[in-house]
């Protein structure tokens, strides 16, 4: 593996969070980055890679030279999965060839395999270390996989291993597949015979970073530019209290604000899965994973379809106090026995929540009179 000089890449950096823009951005520069292109959402990203203008052959020309995107899945209005699709389909695309990094704090099953679908190089889950973020780029530059031009996909192939598998469930033929070596323009090769087209690209984002004659065991990054990003990471745990100060406080009004407008609660309690949602991402990342914890499930409890009902809002308010124990307490790591008693508290408030829903359900559907 060749060293590489991370100054030469640039990257688009596009994130909805004030605190997590600047996490990204400390790391990025203390791996070497230098080149960082801000988007505070998946609207102004679009904007900034889309080309200032079309030649008469069709070519784009204009574009920012962006070589990788890192970007958040959940945002509003405009989110990760818009962004990629239009990276990868739209004919304003400057690259539909792009490296694409998502990162998200929701790394379960469902989202894994949305982001993989729409086009994904490589996925970053929250709560993430910069030894995992460079792990990421390292694989976008090192091990960049054959792109896919199909019918009802563009984008890496979604096969990792080279391995065979027992069933196929392709049922395309090699007579139906065309190997491309070169990215021309993707639009003229819908004239073609072929289905099915695998784009096998020189790797010119490596040839662009790396640096003098690789040796065998050469790591891309000195192990003490690793250890400066890490220690860059925690020497903004004092932010982050900051941040999480703050957070409480937005959390606890909008809590308060849905008590007394329950005619409107959905719109208090929807800002409360949002702000959950950054909890669960950041908390690990400073030692804080009951942070996450409480987070993740503060999230999973105020979804679109969770009726907002007391009960609910005493749930909320449950969280909310145990955060507040976590950060008053400064509880790392699992927290020994605390940690144990905070969650079996959790434990028991959902317990309450899940008897006073189905009892409340029973109740409804039971007729009177």
């Amino acid at each position: 593996m060749a060293r590489l000089d991370f100054s030469r890449l640039s990257v688009l950096l596009v994130e909805d969070s004030a605190f997590m823009r600047s996490l990204f951005i400390n790391v990025l520069r203390a791996l070497g980055v230098d080149r960082i292109t801000i988007a505070e959402d998946g609207e102004q990203a679009i904007r900034i890679l889309k080309p200032v203008q079309k030649t008469k052959s069709g070519q784009m020309v204009g574009h920012t030279g962006i070589d990788v995107v890192i970007c958040d899945y959940f945002m509003p209005t405009v989110d990760g999965a818009m962004v990629l699709r239009w990276i990868r389909r739209s004919e304003n695309s400057p690259d539909r060839f792009l490296p694409f990094l998502m990162v998200s704090a929701a790394a379960d099953m469902e989202t894994l395999v949305k982001a993989r679908d729409n086009g994904i190089d490589e996925f970053l889950a929250k709560p993430f270390s910069a030894e995992m973020l460079a792990s990421r780029l390292i694989a976008l530059i090192e091990r960049p996989r054959q792109t896919i031009f199909a019918p009802t996909y563009f984008g890496p192939d979604r096969r990792r291993r080279a391995k065979p598998v027992e069933t196929d469930r392709r049922i395309n033929t090699e007579d139906d597949v065309e190997i491309v070596h070169s990215a021309k323009d993707v639009a003229s090769l819908k004239n073609s015979s072929k289905k099915i087209w695998y784009f096998r690209l020189p790797r010119s984002l490596r040839a662009k970073l790396a640096t003098g004659t690789p040796g065998p065991d050469e790591p891309a990054f000195d192990p003490a530019v690793l250890e400066a990003a890490e220690a860059k990471i925690q020497s903004m745990e004092g932010d982050y209290s900051d941040w999480v100060a703050e957070t409480l406080e937005h959390l606890t009004q909008e809590q308060n604000r849905a008590i007394e407008d329950m005619e409107n609660a959905s719109v208090h309690v929807s800002e409360i899965r949002r702000i959950a949602h950054e909890l669960r991402g950041q908390g690990g990342i400073f030692g804080y994973p009951l942070m996450t914890q409480f987070g993740k499930s503060l999230y999973e409890h105020t979804g679109e379809d969770m009726e907002i009902t007391p009960s609910l809002l005493d749930l909320i308010k449950a969280h909310i106090d145990l955060i507040k124990v976590v950060t008053k307490e400064k509880i790392k790591g699992d927290g020994g026995e605390t940690g144990k008693e905070l969650l079996t508290s959790l434990s028991e408030a959902k317990s309450k929540f899940a008897n006073v829903r189905t009892t409340g359900n029973r109740a409804a559907k039971t007729p009177t009179g």
